[in-house]
This record gives C-alpha cells, structure tokens and sequence, in this order.
C-alpha cells in the first residue's frame, strides 16, 4: 500500500512510523488521537493518501466500516488508564500532554467501556479540517460527561443542537 509520496502530512508519517498504528486492514489504519476530547478518542485513517470521501475507491469503501467497527472494540479493550499516562511520559507536545492529562481525569475512565460514540470527520476546510487527509473520527461518549447531550454533533454550529 503506497502512501503520500510528498511527505509532510502528518497521517502518512504515522503510518510509515508504524509506532502509534492500533489497528490495520488492507486500506485503513487506526490511531489514538493524541489529543483526546473523551478517553478513546480515536480515528481511522486510510492508508493512501487522499483528502476527502469522495476520494475513496470501492474497495476502500468495503473495508472502511469494519475498521471503524473493529477499532471500536479496541477502544473498548484497551486499558485507557495505562495509555495516556504512556501518552504523557511520551507527549507530541506540551498541548497533548495537557489533553491526555485531563483524559486521565474524566470521570468516563472508570467504566469498562463508553456508553455511546459520536462518529464524524470534517470533510474540508469550511467543516474545520486542518489536516489535509481523511480521517474519521470516533468519540466515545459517557453518561455525564455533559450537561445535555441531546443534539450532539448538530452543536458544531452554535444554537443548531437544541431543536
């Protein structure tokens, strides 16, 4: 599987690197992000490089959803704890250190697993990408962690969620 043959995207070089990869399939490969907004935080990444879903192939498409499905269940058996103390000792930078630490805090930590997940990318600039290649986003979602969740993803545009 070839990648960005450019070199500076961020996601590329994660891959080729290897060290970060929890999980792959023929077209997808799997991360933690580095700088969680809920402990789990993860996202699936194809393998080539391309920037949007309008980009991916047929057969990309086949294998997209089994590598979301499947890192679901990593997310779920990985002990998140032991991760972002790893992830501190280990930070990308001060920022990520900062997200992972407030990770360790949150009160979702504790469960064996989340209670739901949000799902999302943002597919160009006007949605808020700021890296020029897909990446697919799973959040997972615990009980309190906010005030009321009702709405999710809708509150991207302030005053949308509450309908």
């Amino acid at each position: 599987m070839t990648t960005c043959k450019r070199g500076g995207c961020l996601f590329c070089d994660i891959y080729e690197k290897g060290t970060e990869v929890i999980y792959e399939n023929e077209f997808f490969y799997s991360q933690f992000d580095r700088f969680p907004i809920s402990p789990g935080h993860s996202e699936v990444i194809p393998k080539r490089h391309v920037a949007n879903l309008q980009a991916l192939t047929s057969e990309e498409w086949k294998n997209f959803f089994p590598a979301i499905q499947d890192t679901i269940g990593i997310i779920e058996s990985t002990n998140l704890w032991e991760k972002y103390n790893l992830f501190i000792k280990d930070s990308v930078n001060e920022q990520s250190k900062i997200y992972c630490a407030q990770a360790l805090l949150h009160p979702g930590l504790t469960r064996t697993k989340p209670d739901a997940y949000n799902h999302g990318l943002n597919d160009g600039e006007a949605a808020g990408r700021s890296i020029h290649h897909l990446h697919w986003h799973i959040i997972p979602r615990y009980f309190g962690d906010v005030e009321n969740p009702r709405g999710g993803i809708r509150h991207i545009i302030p005053e949308k969620g509450n309908y």
